[in-house]
């Protein structure tokens, strides 16, 4: 198979996924810095990879489809039309990454060669109906295992996700001050989704012991009303705990995340970006599958009550690789005593 010269990557969400693709993306230019790269992404985390002086970091096609519904297909046509007068009319490969009918919609006003989707074993929405190559599930469950699967596949093999933020060492200095402390635990208490958010009184222990140990702990999270509950009632259970949550964009989280010295997070983009920028995180994992989708890296810290949970619900002794524990208390089975013991291993095998 000829390498490609032009790809184009569609990973519509969520954060940690389109993290890990750019992930992806980032080793694909720098192993093969002649071909062009571009992503597809959700407007609301394109601002994670764009530089202070407002540079995409790999070239982007923005949608909206939260504003603009099933229109933002079309807007991304006309887009690609304002591309193709540039000089770039149509792409070698393109990488569909999502099984989703949005993502679908966008694959049909995207021109290309070969479409790359996922196999029987993973295609879902009638994905398969809007490619014309399979890229075979690799014996690696995690999701960005089947990222990497799909440049190999279009005959661009990678040695490993490549992550740079370009982080201005302004933002750096600007977020330290904030802060000033050289030993920070960060807790990112909240997810996406309800159900895989651990208990208030578990991330207060948490706050508590590692404040023992010396650290400074940072509270961290969106500006929603949920979020900063959580982090309020955190922060009302502990002294000198700096409630951080609503008070950073998302380069700023980024950059928090970089200088912390350990994460606690569960389930969550925070846990995806805190890996990514080189932070060891404790993940914390009962709904979904940590083999799946935790960190890519620092998985010898997940504390994860998964499997026990999924076996007991399915009664046997097999997994679907998309299974996901119904039970809405699942994170409670997650002790303190857990997670004191993968933090206790972090400050040793990191020496924080």
């Amino acid at each position: 198979m000829s390498k490609p010269q032009s790809v184009c990557i569609l990973r519509l969400s969520a954060l940690g996924d389109c993290i890990n693709a750019f992930g992806m993306a980032g080793a694909i230019k720098h192993q093969y810095p002649d071909v062009d790269v571009t992503m597809v992404i959700d407007k609301r985390f394109a601002p994670l990879f764009t530089d202070e002086q407002n540079k995409d970091l790999i070239p982007m096609l923005q949608v909206n489809f939260k504003a603009r519904g099933l229109k933002a297909a079309l807007d991304l046509k006309q887009d690609l039309k304002k591309q193709a007068q540039a000089g770039q009319d149509s792409f070698d490969v393109l990488l569909n990454m999502q099984t989703s009918i949005k993502a679908s919609l966008c694959s049909l006003m995207i021109k290309a060669r070969d479409k790359y989707g996922y196999d029987k074993e993973r295609s879902r929405e009638m994905h398969s109906w809007f490619i014309n190559h399979e890229v075979k599930s690799p014996s690696n469950p995690h999701v960005l295992a089947g990222f990497i699967a799909f440049a190999k596949e279009c005959g661009l093999p990678i040695d490993k996700p490549i992550w740079d933020f370009k982080l201005d060492p302004f933002l750096i200095d600007k977020v330290s001050c904030l802060v000033n402390h050289e030993r920070i635990f960060a807790i990112c208490p909240c997810s996406a989704k309800a159900q895989k958010n651990w208990t208030v009184d578990g991330y207060a222990q948490m706050a508590r012991y590692a404040q023992e140990k010396g650290l400074q702990v940072v509270l961290l999270g969106g500006g929603n009303d949920f979020e900063k509950q959580v982090c309020a009632d955190i922060a009302q259970k502990c002294d000198n705990v700096i409630n951080m949550c609503g008070r950073t964009n998302l380069r700023e989280l980024a950059a928090m995340l970089k200088i912390s010295k350990l994460v606690l997070s569960p389930d969550s983009g925070s846990m995806h970006l805190a890996q990514a920028v080189g932070t060891p995180v404790i993940g914390l994992f009962a709904v979904h599958n940590d083999e799946r989708v935790g960190p890519w890296n620092f998985s010898e810290l997940n504390v994860s009550v998964y499997k026990d949970l999924a076996l007991k619900e399915l009664k046997g002794d097999t997994i679907p690789w998309r299974y996901r524990v119904r039970d809405e208390h699942a994170m409670q089975h997650i002790s303190v005593d857990m997670v004191k013991a993968s933090f206790d291993k972090a400050l040793q095998m990191h020496h924080i």
